[in-house]
């Protein structure tokens, strides 16, 4: 063969090793290429199915504190009862009549029964240890030496709570000097 066509040939080897090797490097490209989409689709995904776990959390936290606090309409309801009831013993307790103690023994038994049923369903009664704006509402101050200034003298109408929400402030009386 002829130094020519050794040479043309050699050309066209390298022509072919360059094609092939760029038809390589084009494969290769599309193949990370292929592989970045595919990343970022599997991220796409993974961000989707943690967004509708966050999702599913909330709903179910929303779906529980509805059942929990779904009775707090009918509590608000049966509070004014109590209320009667309480004032019913301590009126009946001042009278001496024989028939007016038996009728206060029914009451009480009547109140304590609901008062055992409120808290079989965490409601209970607001704590009158010392004031707290965010558990009473202080509706008169008075001067009184045997109490410390902000402290309460006098409970007018007790506070509930369902659970840890307020239903209704306990309305006090509070010590002012």
């Amino acid at each position: 063969m002829s130094e020519k066509q050794e040479e043309k040939k050699e050309e066209e080897v390298k022509s072919e090793n360059s094609q092939n090797e760029n038809e390589i490097e084009e494969k290769e490209n599309s193949e990370n290429s292929k592989v970045e989409d595919l990343e970022q689709r599997l991220e796409q995904a993974l961000r989707a199915y943690a967004a509708c776990e966050n999702d599913k959390k909330i709903i179910e936290k929303q779906k529980t504190q509805a059942i929990d606090y779904a009775v707090e309409k009918f509590v608000k309801d049966l509070l004014p009862i109590i209320d009667t009831l309480e004032l019913a013993v301590k009126n009946i307790k001042q009278q001496e009549d024989e028939c007016a103690k038996e009728l206060v023994e029914g009451v009480e038994l009547t109140l304590k029964k609901m008062v055992d049923t409120f808290k079989n369903h965490g409601i209970e009664a607001v704590e009158h240890k010392e004031f707290d704006p965010n558990l009473h509402q202080a509706i008169q101050q008075v001067e009184s030496e045997e109490h410390e200034d902000g402290q309460i003298v006098d409970i007018y109408q007790k506070g509930y709570k369902l659970k840890d929400r307020l239903i209704r402030p306990s309305m006090v009386t509070i010590c002012k000097k």
